[in-house]
């Protein structure tokens, strides 16, 4: 049993709109583009306010949630919106929801980590 395109379109728009609902709940997290799912797609490119995404990336791995830190080849846009760089999470048709919480948990952890101010 297949999944049809409409069906894959669905999942991905349920997914990003749950993943776009954890993410911008985190107190520091600066999400980059929409906040809501229409015209966006999976890949949300975010910053955790004084923390720099390659810290973010490798704390991330050290608990086992795979993310990008770096330009993502978008550097004219980074300095157009002010960020030296970001990170970005992707999802995929295995993508699951206890994924995303995984990673919305290592997030708050990260940022905890290295700005308790929150």
């Amino acid at each position: 049993m297949g999944l049809g395109m409409d069906a894959v379109a669905a999942h991905d728009e349920e997914l990003t709109a749950y993943a776009l609902a954890k993410l911008t709940a985190i107190d520091g997290l600066v999400m980059l583009g929409p906040t809501d799912t229409v015209e966006r797609g999976s890949a949300l490119s975010f910053n955790l306010a004084g923390v720099h995404p390659h810290d973010v990336m490798q704390v991330l791995d050290s608990r086992g949630v795979a993310i990008r830190g770096g330009h993502h080849c978008a550097r004219p846009l980074h300095k157009r919106l002010g960020h030296q760089s970001s990170t970005r999470a992707s999802s995929y048709l295995y993508t699951t929801t206890a994924e995303i919480d995984a990673l919305a948990d290592a997030l708050v952890f990260t940022r905890n980590y290295f700005a308790p101010k929150f």
